[in-house]
């Protein structure tokens, strides 16, 4: 197995992933990558009209392997 690093860049800033995951596989990756994202969503979202959560995987190289970003946008209509 090898160790991957979840960094999270939103609007808080860099939150480095100093402890990282042990995966076999590259679709590991992607699901966890996925699932940070929609955690965080979760709790950003709701008080944000404007959210764009990005995770960037690197290996204990510090190469880059992935990256996932998720960008949500909402504006209230002139009704409301």
């Amino acid at each position: 197995m090898t160790r991957f690093f979840f960094d999270v860049i939103n609007g808080h800033g860099l939150e480095r992933d100093e402890i990282g995951i042990e995966m076999d596989r590259p679709d590991q990756i992607r699901r966890e990558v996925s699932r940070i994202l929609t955690d965080i969503a979760k709790e950003e979202m709701p008080t944000d009209d404007a959210t764009r959560i990005r995770v960037a995987v690197r290996d204990v190289t510090g190469k880059p392997v992935y990256e996932g970003e998720l960008f949500f946008r909402g504006s209230w209509s002139q009704q409301t």
